[in-house]
């Protein structure tokens, strides 16, 4: 007996040879395990816990400020060469990109590129100099760098440029984001939503983490027989199938304006997110001695087995806690004098400026497989905002638009804000290393060289940077991780990849097609077994 080649037994076949999604020039962040059902966050404590006898340590400011973007420089009169070769008008004071475009350390192609400007920006008109059929004529770029002329046009309004992501008066993130319910769809378009012709599932676990579209429609919604859709960063989604993300308010300890009770010390980590009690003996059994409140911090006066003493007679279950200790400066050649620690075991992130720590906080580091390996590390690059998704080799597919404030210190391995959970101080990414909005963008800011006014890209050389330890009680001292060697095991990555995209997309079209033929009764019959 014949069948028909449904959608569904397509799909089937869809997700046995499809990967994950994602377009990109380098290799893409791995983004976190994420959470599939709506969740609120509570306000983080203000001050001690009722009878906690713990006096509390104010740490939601960052440690130091860190350095501004650096700005425009004062924009003096155009150079009137330029204006000549580019036969731009006499009265241009600036030039403005017309798309984002990449700056070069010398006006060649071939040349280091050194970040990306973002559209818009309007820069000032310096020199200028002839290229090649590639890019014909270069313009120096502020601050720094050379940018290809064909991106710009002549603008007689001022340089201008604005920091990079920009985010609203009074919010934690530039812009509000949502997670799609589990078995949610996503639809190409309007017309397919009212054929029922979803997109196809890179594979049978997918987790979107999604923005609003902010090329549609001014309301970002529209009612389709009788429902309402959004237009999201992955397509249109049943507004019903959309839950928001509240992003979490933690932040972490200046050490400078505010120094610790005493070190090591520690927070107090809450199983219900609400108290931890403290016993009056180094024991379960122990007579109760009060409450102290999730994300609390106290001095770490004595370690017993099992248990951490915080104050006089009274003990605190040491998996409640998660320590913060110094440690001394790793010895790296030409390293910056800043440099970051992270303990895999205590989930604890230690900023430092020499051998002066400055800021603390807790962190989500890689679990399992999804692992944050120890090695010493080197900053490598920053990015405003990205997307992140999932390689095409892995088992799951996840994508997360609009990632804020991305650190990269290797390849897919990020210091990012996570606006999709609150339990810093757990392990629980892909390997990247998460953490709470206002703390990544201290990180963002803090880490040298800062990100040029106007720039959503910057590129970090190795020789002199910040240097990254990540270690764990079994890798102390981690070895220095070989970023020659990574480089070239990308290029054996990205083909295999571009192998498992393009077969990935084959199937999609294949599927698309089957549904565009079943949606119009013309469905073939599967072939005999």
């Amino acid at each position: 007996m014949c069948q028909t080649w449904s959608v569904k037994r397509l799909g089937m076949f869809l997700l046995l040879v499809a990967c994950a999604t994602g377009d990109r020039r380098g290799p893409p962040p791995r983004d976190l395990d994420v959470d599939t059902q709506p969740h609120a966050v509570a306000p983080e404590p203000t001050g001690q816990a009722a009878g906690s006898g713990v006096a509390p340590v104010a740490g939601s400011q960052p440690a130091v400020t860190p350095q501004p973007a650096p700005a425009l420089p004062q924009a003096g009169p155009p150079d009137p060469a330029t204006l000549t070769r580019l036969a731009w008008p006499a009265a241009t004071t600036s030039f403005v990109l017309r798309s984002s475009a990449h700056v070069y350390a010398s006006p060649d192609l071939s040349s280091e590129p050194l970040g990306k400007i973002i559209i818009g920006t309007r820069l000032p008109v310096g020199e200028s100099l002839d290229g090649d059929k590639r890019c014909k004529t270069w313009l120096a770029a502020a601050p720094r760098g050379w940018v290809c002329a064909r991106y710009v046009k002549p603008s007689t309004l001022p340089p201008e440029a604005v920091v990079q992501p920009e985010v609203p008066d009074g919010k934690l993130l530039p812009q509000d984001y949502y997670g799609i319910k589990k078995g949610g769809k996503r639809y190409a378009t309007e017309d397919d939503v009212r054929a029922g012709i979803a997109r196809p599932e890179p594979k049978i676990e997918s987790t979107y983490m999604v923005t609003k579209d902010k090329e549609k429609t001014k309301d970002k919604t529209v009612e389709i027989d009788g429902e309402r859709y959004v237009y999201t960063s992955v397509g249109l989604v049943a507004a019903s199938d959309l839950y928001k993300h509240w992003p979490s308010t933690f932040a972490g300890v200046d050490l400078v304006k505010t120094p610790p009770p005493a070190w090591p010390f520690a927070w107090v980590i809450a199983a219900n997110r609400k108290t931890v009690t403290a016993r009056a003996t180094a024991d379960k059994k122990g007579v109760e001695a009060g409450t102290l409140a999730h994300r609390e911090i106290v001095p770490v006066l004595e370690e017993a087995p099992g248990f951490v003493r915080v104050a006089d007679g009274r003990w605190v279950e040491r998996g409640s806690l998660r320590i913060a200790r110094k440690r001394p400066r790793p010895a790296v050649d030409a390293a910056h004098p800043k440099w970051i620690d992270l303990d895999r075991d205590e989930q604890v992130m230690i900023a430092y400026d020499g051998e002066t720590p400055v800021f603390a906080t807790l962190i989500s580091s890689g679990r399992r497989k999804k692992d944050t390996p120890p090695a010493l590390y080197r900053i490598r690059s920053k990015t405003a905002i990205t997307k992140m998704a999932a390689e095409e080799r892995e088992d799951s597919h996840y994508e997360v638009s609009e990632v804020p404030w991305a650190t990269r210190f290797r390849s897919g391995l990020y210091f990012h804000a996570a606006y999709w959970h609150d339990q810093f101080g757990t392990a629980k990414s892909h390997g990247c290393v998460n953490l709470s909005p206002r703390d990544a963008k201290w990180v963002y800011d803090w880490t040298e060289p800062t990100m040029p006014v106007g720039w959503n890209e910057l590129e970090v050389a190795v020789p002199q940077s910040m240097v990254v330890r990540v270690h764990d009680a079994k890798q102390p001292d981690p070895p220095v991780f070989d970023y020659e060697r990574e480089a070239k095991q990308r290029v054996k990555i990205r083909k295999k990849e571009k192998e498992l995209k393009e077969k990935r997309e084959a199937a999609e079209a294949a599927a698309a097609e089957a549904a565009a033929a079943e949606a119009a009764g013309t469905v073939p019959p599967l072939p005999p077994p």
